[in-house]
């Protein structure tokens, strides 16, 4: 009613009083009921509203026919799949996150699990396999007795080779691939080293070479001959190449372990020109003569590696692919030898 009321005063007398006022001649006025029915549109719908308007006030401008209203969606716009971390793996996120903010340091102790659980507001089996996690990929260790617990691990190079090693058993690297890697990385280390050795890592590496000339133990012949390259990587002073180096020097062991291979003698009248031109400073001189003796090490690593190290494999069958046996290991045997071994019961049943 009150708006009906509103209209019909509009309309009529109240209009028609304003409207002999003197002031410009065409121009409509309006009372301040009117202006406020107006304003506030109690009362009125579109059509009252937009003939009230002054012909001097501008009418309201009809929505532009803007260009965007007509594009397409883009269509290379490509949304991923939305991933849901599981509990474990947010826990080994935040604890690797402390470690690159250098809130926890090697050496530092965890929580115990129990505190830990209460502290993430997660089970404890989560925060079990979350350590487990962390322990495999080499960042903490778990020590049993009474000071033991869970310890953040002082950057372990041997994760790196066993993961290396890994991939070469399952077929992803192969042996000719680490040698090749291992020469590439050797000739930078070389000439590396020319430029940053000192007479203290020189005396390190002759003895190391008077050490192997002089030992009649195959093992420790064999570990002097990888402490051999860990030397040379040490006076680069270059952690990264130190860790390439020993991971690659370990899985050429392996196989050479595996196959019953040594390092041949001469091989040491090598070492002592690669240390003679190290001391010139020559690099180029000793990058050849260690080329040369990863080439005498490196033979034979074009075969299979599953093959080349499967256990229970006979040295016939290793031998063609060898280097010559030293004295006194066994000699190869027929291939008539190695009769297969009978299947059990069990295994037949399958």
């Amino acid at each position: 009613m009150g708006g009906c009321h509103a209209n019909s005063l509009i309309a009529g007398g109240v209009r028609g009083f304003w409207s002999g006022s003197k002031s410009a001649p065409n121009a409509v006025m309006v009372s301040p009921f009117e202006e406020v029915a107006l304003r506030t549109g109690i009362g009125q719908g579109p059509s009252t509203r937009t003939a009230m308007l002054s012909p001097s006030q501008p009418r309201p401008r009809a929505r532009e026919n803007r260009e965007e209203d007509h594009m397409e969606p883009t269509q290379d716009l490509a949304f991923q799949q939305i991933k849901t971390r599981r509990v474990f793996e947010e826990i080994c996120e935040q604890i690797r996150n402390r470690l690159s903010s250098g809130a926890l340091k090697p050496g530092d102790k965890l929580p115990a699990e129990r505190e830990l659980a209460l502290e993430f507001k997660v089970s404890r089996p989560a925060v079990r396999e979350a350590l487990r996690t962390l322990e495999i990929s080499g960042v903490v260790f778990l020590q049993k007795g009474v000071k033991g617990g869970t310890f953040i691990r002082d950057g372990n190079p041997a994760m790196l080779t066993q993961s290396l090693q890994d991939l070469m058993f399952l077929g992803r690297v192969t042996l000719r691939s680490l040698a090749e890697a291992r020469v590439l990385i050797n000739g930078m280390v070389m000439r590396l080293a020319c430029e940053r050795a000192t007479e203290e890592d020189f005396q390190a590496i002759e003895q190391n070479i008077a050490y192997i000339e002089s030992s009649d133990d195959i093992l420790h012949r064999a570990n002097a001959g990888v402490m051999f390259f860990r030397l040379i990587a040490k006076a680069t002073r270059n952690e990264v190449l130190m860790m390439l180096v020993d991971s690659l020097s370990d899985i050429i062991r392996v196989v050479i372990d595996r196959t019953g291979r040594v390092a041949r003698p001469e091989l040491v009248s090598v070492r002592k020109r690669i240390v003679k031109a190290m001391r010139a400073r020559d690099a180029d001189t000793a990058i050849k003569h260690m080329n040369e003796y990863l080439s005498v090490v490196h033979e034979g690593m074009d075969a299979d590696p599953i093959e080349l190290v499967r256990p229970g494999r006979t040295v016939a069958a290793v031998a063609k692919d060898a280097l010559p046996l030293s004295k006194g290991r066994a000699k190869p045997v027929a291939k008539s030898a190695a009769k297969p071994a009978k299947p059990s019961a069990r295994t037949a049943a399958r």
